[in-house]
């Protein structure tokens, strides 16, 4: 079974979410834009299940 990351929000200027996943060792970071579409900034650790959100917005499987 892979791995599950939780992913947070390290920057939010209203346009663009930064999301990094803490788990060390991993350094996955995407920006994630409120129009659509993301950019993966750092793959991090390929194989772990990537999941984040904010309050009752939840991305599930953020860009696997």
């Amino acid at each position: 079974m892979n791995a599950q990351h939780r992913m947070v929000i390290e920057a939010d200027n209203g346009a663009e979410v930064l999301f990094v996943c803490p788990h060390e060792g991993c350094g996955r970071r995407l920006v994630l834009k409120r129009s659509g579409g993301l950019v993966v900034l750092d793959r991090g650790d390929f194989f772990a299940l990537h999941s984040g959100g904010r309050g009752v917005e939840v991305w599930a499987d953020i860009a696997s």
